[in-house]
């Protein structure tokens, strides 16, 4: 009801739509909410106050992180349970996708790499790889396909597909995984680190710095997610002259162009992965392939300027349905 607050126009940012905010029905109170909004059409959700379910009802435009996860977030498999209201936003809801910060991911500069490297002169992308097989531990070797996974070691990010597939235990590659996660997802990596450290390795303590090695000394980065409102670390991957391998969902599959600057793969099966990597060993062995798959990746504009205009027309129309929903108001 104040006349200033009821003209501003509000966006809402959905990052991942599988975090909500359930809780129970008490919590409007310590909120300083009315319970006149516990209800279906507002914030009660299967007996639990959602507080994401509340924010898509009252917003002006909700805005998630790609442009394929704005779709799966209206279906039943992909909206967490919301795809209802997701489907009831219409085209107030719109996906923009996220972008990286060339300043700090960029091979030319990077102070955190072993040397710095180009397109047009990869020479120091075989120095980051060397140095990042001794850091690790494993055999330095530059003819073996060396893969990263930068990540949470949780289920979202398809750890039990690598665990559940034979492809680490049996296949010529090294894989190094970094990133702290379930403590069962963390005890199967060092298990199989344990039993091939000549070709697995696993760093639980994440840094900046580790991230940045291992993005710049790997050839290829796994991402074999059961969802990804977008994922970054494919876009670093990628210019940093290093081969997506990842699964074809949310922003993954609107960064990654199969066979052109990475690989993909569909269904959500530990074989799938087995294929996934074993094509791309088959790719490294042809380097004159894999340069193309690298450079192709190397030139994608993956930067923040790209989108500025995209979301000033999403505020643009949060002002413009503000207003129409005012114009509405009966006086």
């Amino acid at each position: 009801g104040d006349p200033f607050a009821d003209r501003v126009a509000t966006v809402l940012s959905v990052h991942n739509g599988g975090f909500q905010g359930h809780f129970p029905r008490e919590v409007l109170g310590e909120m300083g909410l009315p319970y006149e909004l516990y209800t279906m059409d507002v914030m009660e959700w299967y007996g639990r106050a959602n507080v994401l379910k509340a924010g898509l009802v009252f917003t002006d435009m909700a805005s998630t992180v790609s442009p394929s996860h704005s779709f799966e977030l209206r279906t039943e498999a992909g909206g967490f349970g919301l795809h209802h209201t997701f489907l009831g936003l219409h085209d107030r809801l719109v996906g923009v996708l996220n972008g990286i910060v060339y300043r700090i991911w960029d091979p030319e500069s990077d102070p955190n790499i072993s040397a710095n490297y180009s397109a047009e002169d990869l020479a120091g992308k075989a120095a980051c790889k060397a140095a990042l097989q001794r850091e690790f531990g494993l055999t330095e070797d530059p003819d073996v396909l060396l893969i990263g996974m930068v990540a949470r070691m949780v289920a979202q990010k398809g750890v039990d597909l690598v665990l559940g597939g034979r492809a680490i235990r049996e296949l010529d590659a090294q894989f190094i995984f970094l990133g702290s996660g379930e403590p069962r997802f963390e005890e199967g990596l060092r298990n199989l680190a344990a039993a091939h450290p000549d070709r697995v390795a696993a760093e639980f303590e994440f840094t900046e710095e580790r991230e940045h090695r291992v993005v710049a000394g790997a050839d290829a980065l796994l991402m074999p997610s059961l969802y990804e409102p977008c994922g970054l670390t494919q876009m670093r991957a990628m210019r940093y002259g290093t081969v997506p391998l990842a699964r074809r969902v949310g922003g993954l599959d609107d960064t990654v162009v199969d066979g052109h600057t990475g690989l993909l793969f569909d269904d959500y099966k530990p074989e799938r992965l087995d294929w996934l990597i074993e094509r791309a060993i088959a790719r490294y062995q042809k380097p004159a392939t894999w340069r193309d798959t690298i450079e192709h990746g190397m030139v994608e504009d993956f930067s923040w300027e790209r989108v500025v205009d995209r979301y000033s027309e999403v505020y643009e129309q949060a002002f413009e349905t503000r207003a129409e929903s005012l114009n509405n108001q009966p006086n």
